[in-house]
């Protein structure tokens, strides 16, 4: 599931901040980390996605955040992390639009 998978690619790149700004990140990280495990065994699929992609959204903008605030991070890297985290963030976008274009309509009877 690919939506579990940026989430774990967020949450080791937020494992990779340093103490102080992973402390302050750390209740964003676990719900992602939350919303990832819950995704992978939900009834409500649809659901479980949206939340998902919501609280790796709120993660992405937070680590990116934190990033521009850290006087040790230029900005180069800056636009390169935050290139690299939207490029996810829309492979996971696109993989949601190709899977609700495969899913067959409903035949009401």
């Amino acid at each position: 599931m690919l939506g579990v998978r940026v989430a774990r690619a967020l949450y080791g790149r937020w494992r990779s901040l340093g103490p102080a700004a992973r402390r302050r990140l750390e209740p964003l990280a676990e719900d992602t980390k939350r919303a990832a495990l819950e995704a992978r065994g939900a009834s409500d699929r649809e659901a479980a996605q949206s939340d998902l992609r919501s609280a790796s959204q709120t993660l992405a903008a937070a680590i990116v955040e934190s990033a521009e605030a850290d006087p040790e991070v230029d900005e180069l890297e800056v636009r390169r992390l935050r290139e690299d985290l939207q490029r996810e963030l829309e492979r996971l976008s696109s993989a949601e639009i190709k899977a609700s274009r495969n899913v067959a309509p409903r035949r009401h009877e």
